[in-house]
């Protein structure tokens, strides 16, 4: 659409909806088996950081993206993995258009099925619209990270663990708000072989 000479994209008013709430177990902590991921899941005999992003568009899954591609390069024998819950089309532009994601694995739950297996629900408005999560955007922005034509839903919590060869979770970290980005140096930490559980 053109405004004024000015291509514009339009807003993606559905991630606005809060979505049906899906039944969402606890969790794993720190000592429990991993759960399921989407095809084709972790990679065997290898430790693992995955992270459940926000919504395509998000400036905090694309801040998490970028930490997540830096993190590959220099940890490489670790199994990199971001899921999504948009559409792979979707998810596919907006890899490219924050400059790709090489060395990280990208998987798609657009059901959020596994988001749900993983303990991962449904927000509040409070999560991503509060105080914190806002002030979050601003620093982001100017940073030179902004919100782009978005995917998926708003209402989604995010989440990151990082598992063991074994399939053991050793760490996790599930954000008080959506602004609250994962240290993935602890997340590295945990994975070493005599790292205490955390």
């Amino acid at each position: 659409m053109r405004h004024r000479g000015v291509r514009c994209r339009a807003v993606n008013l559905r991630t606005f909806l809060p979505p049906l709430p899906l039944p969402t177990a606890a969790p794993p902590g720190p000592g429990e088996p991993a759960r399921e991921l989407p095809e084709p899941g972790l990679e065997p005999d290898r430790p693992a950081v995955v992270a459940f992003l926000r919504h395509t568009g998000c400036p905090f899954a694309e801040a998490t993206a970028r930490a997540l591609r830096e993190a590959a390069a220099s940890e490489p024998g670790v199994d990199w993995v971001a899921v999504s819950h948009a559409p792979a089309q979707a998810t596919a532009r907006w890899r490219d258009a924050i400059g790709g994601l090489e060395d990280v694995r990208v998987l798609i739950d657009d059901g959020r099925l596994h988001y749900a297996t993983w303990g991962l629900g449904r927000t509040s408005l409070r999560h991503f619209a509060g105080r914190r999560s806002l002030a979050e955007v601003g620093r982001l922005a100017r940073a030179g990270i902004r919100n782009r034509h978005p995917d998926g839903t708003r209402w989604q919590t995010a989440g990151t663990f990082a598992i063991d060869a074994d399939g053991v979770v050793r760490w996790r970290h599930l954000p008080a708000h959506a602004g609250e980005l994962p240290d993935l140096s602890a997340a590295i930490a945990a994975l070493a072989p005599d790292a205490p559980t955390a």
